[in-house]
């Protein structure tokens, strides 16, 4: 009604006079939207922590409340004259503007770099087509050269055979050749499990970790019987994770002991567990051959064997595959040990199901 009784009094007559219902309206919005939109924010914010937008969005949230504010004290003193808070409020907000606009100027550079939906796809496809050419082609190296061995181990094999008086050295040198097959075969199976588990799907669950190494414990014991070996597996130890591969990697690390100490009196492994917030440090401990620390940064590498092949065996790969499994469920693994005083293997996986929040939270602590 206000504004239809000014229809006609000159150029300014369509603005409502100052008091009026729909400028008082106006006000209370206008309040109201500038604290919902501040946390609407933070909380997209939260989703992006990786972004590091909190000094823009503290610095908004004051001006977005603040300019609130003024118009919350407009609709509750709108009569003639400025009421002191309404100074005191347009002051603060004249402080708070310029740190704001510096931010969000700061701030565009890492917004723009955010991929769009469409960039996304296109890096979905590629990664999908990589992974494709990677199967194809470990396919097809494992193809390649299981054929040549599968040759070589045959005639090895004829060979023998069509000596029945062979000399000690010529056995010798057969057994060799066919003990380099096993060995490469081996190697191929190795490479083939370490290239599959970055293709592996996760499927996540919580996982009775206690449980699976004492099934492995157990084979390994009916393997060599007649070994006497302490083994010590905590009970109760859980983690969120994929029940395939942390079998895997409970099945690398407790072999490793139990290959380690096998020239070791009274041998012992452990398999203990401390949980501290989302993530749990499970170690694997053993008194056996140990290793320089020195060396520790070519533990997890692939082909970096610390102990030559005639005093333990092994392809080499193995502690590769561990440390590849951990980093696919956002943990981390590190060792230590020293020559004939054993090694003791600790690595980190989510004790709950793994979520951004929780990778951005170990990112942190990692750093």
């Amino acid at each position: 009604m206000a504004l239809i009784a000014v229809i006609g009094q000159g150029p300014g007559a369509l603005i409502p006079p100052t008091g009026s219902p729909m400028v008082l309206a106006a006000d209370l919005i206008i309040s109201l939207t500038s604290v919902v939109l501040p946390l609407l924010l933070f909380h997209a914010a939260r989703q992006r922590r990786d972004l590091n937008l909190r000094p823009l969005l503290i610095s908004f949230t004051l001006f977005a409340w603040t300019a609130g504010a003024l118009h919350l004290v407009n609709a509750w003193h709108p009569g003639p004259g400025v009421h002191p808070a309404y100074a005191a409020l347009k002051l603060l907000l004249a402080l708070v503007a310029i740190p704001t606009l510096t931010l969000l100027w700061r701030a565009i550079p890492s917004i723009r770099a955010v991929p769009s939906q469409h960039q996304l796809r296109e890096a979905n496809e590629s990664l999908a087509r990589a992974n494709r050419e990677l199967e194809a082609f470990t396919a097809s190296v494992s193809h390649d050269l299981r054929s040549p061995l599968t040759t070589i181990a045959g005639q090895a094999g004829l060979l023998e055979l069509s000596l029945p008086h062979a000399t000690e050295e010529q056995r010798r040198r057969l057994r060799r050749i066919q003990g380099s097959v096993k060995a490469m075969s081996e190697l191929i199976d190795a490479l083939l499990a370490l290239s599959r588990i970055s293709r592996h799907t996760l499927h996540r669950e919580l996982i009775d970790v206690s449980a699976l190494a004492q099934g492995i414990a157990q084979e390994l014991q009916q393997s060599a019987p007649q070994r006497e070996v302490a083994i010590h597996i905590q009970p109760g130890i859980h983690v969120h994770g994929d029940r395939r591969l942390i079998q895997d990697l409970l099945a690398n690390l407790l072999s490793n002991a139990w290959k380690f100490t096998s020239r070791t009196e009274h041998a012992r492994i452990e398999l203990g567990c401390q949980q501290a917030g989302m993530m749990s440090t499970l170690h694997v401990r053993d008194n056996g051959a140990g290793f320089d620390m020195n060396q520790q940064r070519r533990l997890f590498q692939p082909f970096q064997r610390l102990h030559p092949a005639d005093e333990f065996e092994g392809s080499g790969v193995g502690l590769a595959t561990v440390a590849r499994i951990v980093d696919r469920h956002g943990g981390r693994i590190w060792a230590e040990g020293a020559p004939e005083a054993g090694a003791t293997f600790y690595f980190t996986l989510p004790a709950t199901p793994l979520t951004p929040a929780l990778l951005a939270s170990s990112s942190q602590a990692d750093a």
